[in-house]
């Protein structure tokens, strides 16, 4: 089972260190009293507990719960418990007994809190957890009261039972040590829900959460695909027999959802992974950019190892275990994350030598291709506590994990810390409430962009027992970052063919290694990082072949925070080649066919109407000055500004026409220069239209450069043109193509 809450040593540690000491001197009473011929602990079903729980007495349950608690076999145990309050409903020992087994096994502060609110009255230091006639219940009933008012987010009175565990307990005991760590943790709480931040937090539906446990989401970095954990039962009931004998959960499965074409806010019906097991556990860790590998957790030596499956055949391949040196090993070891570039893993383990508890460690990858050795984050990261779940941001820089510290609101909180460049962390800050909540909030996971995130989390108001939740918050976007975007569809509905690939090289970037992004069989989308402010070459190829059947040169942005080269194109499967320009967006092959025949018709007032060709520029046909840019600047002035309104009215006015905005200059200065200089004006022309229209996925911008020139204002080499500063402007222009009519 995954590594995910926080509370065993809340909850399940404590119970189980206040017992254990006994436990060898109870074992050879416990031989002497079981004198009923009762299957062996370890044998034991549902029905044989509920047979025994009708026909035992009461001090053979009150054995029987006992055992089976210490055995963790929680649900059992349960079964027997409510028995006894049958028996005897105002028992201390019973109410005590039926709170810890709600808290064990589900987190349900409310029922449980009930019940030891009823237990309390008798609280004994004394009391003996194996008596057959003792009435009272544990002095520890304090700490899971207190637990219950901090889930309940009732932070004064949690701070008020943590008081009297802490004043009343030995001070060396782990109880006091749990106590005290989550009485500092009310203190953040109760600050930072006295200053919640302007974050939108949605559970993200029934259709992905169900009554089940749903946890562990892994985003794609495009947004596109959805991958999870889910204990759900599976269709045929084949994974009935394996139910975990502690909670009796389903098994582990990963399962994966995409995004709805019709509705882009909503998912698809989640699909279980090929190679999860009826009778194993699988847990999502993460994957990569081009989602052709996961990274898988399972439980299979008895320590828990982090596994991969990689994509071929047009499905995912039996799990194996990492083959990087280190980072398994005989300890735990939960989780990991992969930098974009493939260079650097982060990954967790309880391995000695680190701070304490499960700790965040970074392993590299060196120029002969070999890893190094692990190295622990240090202590702005890692505490004496438990450290889960990291995921390292596009950015390659941006750390996000959760930690159950003292910094902590209660059990796991999401925290980030920034790398600088001598790859020092600084000290991990709260992403504060309402993304954290007094449970176990981790797993944490973001889109390119930084903008849309995904959690798990235990909180009110939520589907099943864990829900996965989504955040959105402009405060998460990151900086300097690149991608290239989009989707490849087929003429005449032909197949897809497998195995397309996208080799990028940039043409200036110091590294020239070249990355290959291989098209999604699925819907033909692709996806790929890039470098900021850079030139790449793109070459479309099918089977790695030498050649390509399509290659192009675009550059990305200098100045925008996030910049999406985005691509969609119609393939001709037959001979190979694109039959329509890679800019036009969003063409279907019906579309296609009739193109030379239709128009668009563009309402230019109330009285009048166009009719004009796709490839019109919309200049032509209403009286748009020219959209000028102070020198070496993209910045839109008031003056382009006025323009640009002119275009947003046509655009809300007509709500099915699409634009390019292409920017052109002329030939003085590099070509490089003059594209990136036409590329950041025509996306800022775009962004400001984009911001006033509705769906802005009409408008498309191009940065041209002196590659089109209107006039024979040519700069050969180092000769300088003997144009007219008249001529020259007219190569200084934006266009507003009109692309399609939907």
């Amino acid at each position: 089972m995954i590594g995910y809450t926080s509370n065993d040593e809340n909850i399940k540690g404590l119970f189980h260190k206040t017992i254990k000491k006994k436990y060898l001197y109870m074992k050879a009473i416990l031989f002497l009293l079981i004198t009923l011929p009762f299957i062996s602990f370890s044998q034991m079903t549902e029905s044989d507990v509920r047979r025994m729980s009708k026909t035992a007495t009461e001090p053979e349950l009150i054995i029987e719960s006992s055992s089976l608690m210490l055995e963790k076999k929680y649900f059992l145990a349960e079964i027997i418990v409510d028995r006894l309050l049958e028996i005897d409903s105002n028992s201390a020992n019973y109410n005590y007994r039926k709170g810890l087994l709600l808290l064990n096994s589900n987190l349900d502060y409310v029922q449980a809190k009930t019940y030891f609110l009823k237990a309390l009255p008798l609280a004994d230091k004394e009391y003996d957890f194996f008596s057959i006639t003792d009435t009272t219940c544990s002095n520890d009933v304090y700490f899971y009261l207190a637990n219950c008012y901090h889930l309940e987010e009732q932070i004064d009175k949690a701070k008020e039972y943590y008081r009297i565990v802490i004043n009343f307990n030995d001070k060396t005991s782990d109880i006091v040590k749990n106590a005290t760590r989550n009485l500092m943790q009310c203190d953040v709480a109760k600050r930072l829900l006295e200053s919640p931040k302007k974050t939108k937090i949605n559970n993200v539906g029934s259709i992905i959460n169900s009554q089940y446990p749903d946890y562990a989401p892994v985003i794609s970095l495009d947004g596109q695909a959805l991958y999870f954990t889910s204990r759900r039962p599976w269709k045929y009931g084949e994974t009935e027999k394996f139910k975990d004998p502690i909670l009796n959960n389903y098994p582990e499965d990963i399962y994966v959802s995409y995004r709805d074409n019709k509705n882009k806010e909503s998912w698809t019906t989640p699909e279980k992974l090929s190679f999860c097991e009826k009778e194993r556990n699988e847990a999502t860790i993460a994957i990569s950019p081009d989602e052709r590998i996961i990274y898988v957790y399972q439980d299979i030596t008895g320590g828990g190892d982090i596994f991969y499956s990689d994509f071929s055949s047009n499905s995912f391949q039996q799990v194996q275990p990492l083959g990087l040196k280190n980072v398994n090993s005989k300890y735990w070891e939960t989780h990991c994350t992969m930098t974009i570039d493939g260079l650097n893993m982060y990954f967790v383990s309880d391995r000695p030598g680190g701070f304490g508890g499960r700790d965040i460690y970074r392993i590299v990858k060196l120029p002969n291709g070999s890893w190094s050795e692990p190295k622990n984050l240090g202590p702005n990261i890692n505490t004496a506590f438990d450290e889960d779940a990291p995921f390292i941001g596009a950015d390659n820089k941006t750390l996000y994990f959760a930690s159950n510290g003292t910094e902590s609101m209660g059990g796991f909180d999401l925290f980030l810390s920034l790398r600088d460049e001598d790859n020092n962390w600084s000290l991990s800050v709260n992403m504060g409430y309402p993304i954290n909540s007094a449970g176990d909030d981790i797993f944490f996971t973001t889109t390119i962009d930084g903008k849309r995130g995904y959690f798990s989390s235990f909180r009110k108001g939520g589907i099943g027992e864990k829900d996965i939740y989504e955040i959105e918050n402009d405060e998460l976007g990151v900086k300097n970052i690149s991608a290239l975007k989009g989707s490849i569809k087929t003429a005449f509905n032909k197949q897809l063919p497998s195995n397309i690939s996208i080799t990028t090289k940039c043409i200036d970037c110091a590294d020239k290694t070249e990355k290959i992004t291989y098209v999604k069989q699925r819907d033909g989308s692709f996806f790929q990082t890039l470098e900021t402010c850079k030139t790449y070459e793109a070459s479309y190829r099918i089977d790695n072949e030498t050649k390509s059947f399509f290659k192009e040169t675009f550059s990305t942005s200098c100045e925008s925070d996030y910049d999406e080269i985005y691509r969609e194109s119609i393939l001709d499967a037959d001979n190979m080649r694109f039959v329509i320009e890679q800019d036009t967006i969003g063409v279907n092959y019906d579309e296609f066919k009739l193109r030379e025949s239709k128009k668009a018709h563009v309402r230019i007032s109330d009285e009048e109407i166009k009719e004009v060709n796709f490839g019109t520029d919309l200049s032509d046909i209403i009286s748009i000055n020219p959209i000028y840019f102070d020198l070496d600047k993209s910045k839109i002035r008031e003056d382009a500004s006025l323009e640009l309104d002119k275009i947003v009215k046509i655009l809300n006015d007509n709500p099915s026409i699409y634009l390019e905005l292409g920017s052109h200059t002329d030939c003085r200065g590099s070509k490089k220069y003059n594209l990136n200089l036409s590329s950041s004006r025509a996306k800022a022309s775009s962004a400001y239209i984009k911001k006033r229209i509705v769906n802005p996925k009409r408008i498309t911008s191009k940065g041209y450069g002196e590659s089109k020139l209107k006039n024979d204002c040519k700069c050969e080499d180092e000769v300088e043109s003997t144009c007219s500063e008249e001529e020259h402007q007219l190569n200084r222009r934006t266009e507003f193509i009109i692309l399609k009519k939907k």
